[in-house]
């Protein structure tokens, strides 16, 4: 998926916030993008659901454009929390315009993330590697926590929902079980956990990435680069 035909996002687009405007593609029916975050977040935003708000301090909630740790001059996209709720899904989402309107499509996303949890390795409640599910979802309605849960049906921990699939884990060959080491891993999605749906009727379309964790400590991930690919039906 990393290819010439991928559509990087900059300049203006920037200036629409979330929104990420995929109206100029030069292939409406197919469009691809990549987003690298060594400039800009490109309008992603971090989310945070299936956990107290009202008590959010104890799960040490940080996300934004950070330095990578196996490479300072770069940058990725970190998402960090402690799954006090033994629950907590922490995600990046962006809202897609200037597709077809009430157009059924297909979703793949490839992501390169950096981690630390090793593979095999014990830890509170479940494995830090093997217990914190990466999904990749949509939703018509932008993602949000509504009062404790998810507003979407993302599924719980290890389970796909309607508007999420599960694509893999955090664990990674090479890191410790002491968490001291953070290493590339790549995921891809498959014909099996490629998302489907219909944009609205104004061509718009959210979608999400994010870590459904059941290990009960802290996890921080940097995503550094993340393609994703439209195919219409």
């Amino acid at each position: 998926m990393y290819n010439k035909a991928i559509y990087l996002l900059t300049g203006a687009l920037l200036l629409s916030g979330c929104e990420l405007d995929v109206g100029s593609s030069n292939n409406k029916d197919n469009p691809s993008y990549t987003f690298d975050f060594e400039q800009s977040d490109h309008g992603w935003q971090a989310g945070f659901s299936d956990y107290p708000s009202d008590n959010a301090a104890i799960y040490e909630l940080a996300s934004g454009r950070k330095a990578l740790p196996t490479d300072p001059q770069k940058q990725g996209f970190m998402l960090s929390g402690h799954n006090r709720s033994d629950d907590l899904f922490m995600y990046m989402k962006g809202k897609f315009t200037g597709l077809e309107a009430s157009t059924r499509y297909q979703a793949n996303v490839q992501l390169k993330l950096l981690t630390n949890a090793g593979e095999g390795c014990m830890g509170i409640g479940g494995a830090p590697g093997e217990a914190v599910w990466v999904k990749f979802g949509f939703g018509e309605t932008e993602p949000k926590q509504l009062d404790y849960y998810l507003n979407l049906d993302k599924g719980a921990q290890g389970n796909s929902g309607k508007n999420a699939n599960i694509i893999g884990n955090v664990a990674a060959s090479g890191a410790n079980c002491e968490g001291s080491k953070y290493v590339e891993k790549s995921l891809v999605s498959t014909d099996q956990t490629q998302l489907e749906f219909t944009t609205n009727s104004d061509g718009t379309i959210w979608l999400f990435i994010g870590t459904d964790s059941g290990f009960e400590g802290k996890t921080t991930l940097y995503y550094d680069k993340i393609d994703i690919q439209l195919k219409r039906k």
